[in-house]
């Protein structure tokens, strides 16, 4: 794949690239966030590998920003951190990324972690073209082909949820607003896995 990876450690960025060019990916390196926007229109990667932990311009606003950007707002991305989501950061952003990768990283785990993305675009645009074959308009197949992808992010943002549960619990269970972000966030993942459901009994 061609792969955008986007950190403000430079160091990092070189190891990584070395360990996704070992396993046949071209990778390009941007270590400004706010430089982020414009790498990707140079030239159009894949897939975005993004560090949330940037400065001056954090991942989450260069996220917002490709999310908001019709011509890039559809390339896949996983995002890098050294900790676990909050219960809001899954809420505000969980749908709006592929996938999600701890650091420090190990090469095999990046490595699968691609792989397994590669997998769920490759089976969201079958889904696609087995939509359109049978007859479905352009974009209720585009609503099938993303129903697939939404999947596989929700099943993440379910375990990511259930992490935060048990690092949470005994802090929680003295904290009404982190009660209450939990509620929200397993509330927003059962009330997408409906939407989803629905999409796909009328898909091919």
């Amino acid at each position: 794949m061609q792969i955008l990876l986007i950190d403000d450690n430079e160091k990092l960025c070189l190891l990584y690239q070395n360990l996704l060019s070992r396993g046949g990916h071209e990778t390009r390196i941007e270590t400004k966030g706010e430089h982020a926007l414009e790498a990707i229109r140079t030239a159009r990667p894949d897939l975005i590998l993004l560090d949330i932990m940037m400065e001056p311009v954090s991942g989450w606003e260069v996220l917002e920003q490709i999310r908001s950007n019709p011509d890039v707002a559809d390339i896949p991305v996983i995002i890098l951190t050294g900790k676990v989501l909050t219960a809001l950061e899954a809420v505000k952003y969980g749908l709006k990324i592929e996938g999600f990768v701890m650091k420090p990283l190990e090469r095999t785990m990046l490595l699968k972690v691609i792989d397994d993305i590669s997998d769920v675009l490759s089976e969201s645009m079958d889904q696609y073209t087995r939509a359109i074959s049978a007859g479905m308009p352009p974009e209720r197949a585009a609503e099938c082909r993303d129903a697939v992808k939404k999947s596989n992010i929700l099943q993440f943002l379910r375990e990511n949820l259930a992490k935060q549960e048990e690092l949470l619990r005994e802090e929680a269970e003295n904290n009404e607003e982190i009660l209450h972000s939990l509620d929200e966030m397993r509330e927003m993942i059962a009330a997408e896995y409906q939407k989803i459901h629905k999409i796909m009994e009328k898909c091919p």
